[in-house]
């Protein structure tokens, strides 16, 4: 389906040319990729709970958390710094020359709230080749579904809703 207006995503270019807007993160994101949305904000509070860090140390410690596969460049790090600090949720201090960060109370409470959903970025950076995999083989088997039904008769629609029907009641089954 292509779209009669152009629609504007955010992303510098219309999707006036092709059928589909752009879902979700795109996994093996890090080396040549840009970050999710807020990532580096909430993995630097993350890391802040455990002790001060400077900016560097910031910069060194999600390098070698996420294996190499997201360095944040300090044109963004010192920046996302500046922003908690204004937002109150860290306090910078000079020590021995160097700005260190630091939680505030209300940086302490807010990354409690949120520590097991922060802690999971890390993962995904460190092995974005098996959340690259899952979603691989999943589009490939879509593709084979959607196909297959594009060959069927018209007359075997209600039964190809129906298999679609018990083969997503299954799915679910698998997450509860």
């Amino acid at each position: 389906m292509y779209f009669e207006k152009e629609f504007e995503c955010g992303r510098r270019h219309p999707h006036r040319d092709h059928d589909r807007r752009h879902h979700g993160r795109h996994p093996g994101r890090g080396r040549g990729g840009r970050a999710g949305r807020g990532d580096l904000r909430n993995v630097v509070l993350a890391l802040l709970e455990a002790e001060s860090l400077h900016g560097y140390q910031i910069i060194t410690m999600i390098s070698e958390k996420t294996e190499g596969n997201w360095s944040p460049s300090p044109g963004t790090v010192y920046p996302t710094l500046s922003m908690l600090e204004d937002e109150g949720l860290i306090l910078i201090s000079n020590e021995m020359g160097r700005k260190m960060a630091r939680l505030s109370d209300e940086g302490k409470e807010l990354v409690a709230a949120n520590r097991a959903e922060w802690g999971s970025i890390l993962e995904a950076y460190r092995n974005p080749q098996a959340d690259f995999g899952r979603v691989f083989n999943l589009r490939a088997e879509f593709h084979k579904v959607r196909e297959a039904i594009k060959a069927a008769p018209q007359d075997k629609s209600a039964e190809i809703v129906d298999i679609l029907q018990r083969a997503a009641e299954e799915i679910k089954k698998l997450s509860d």
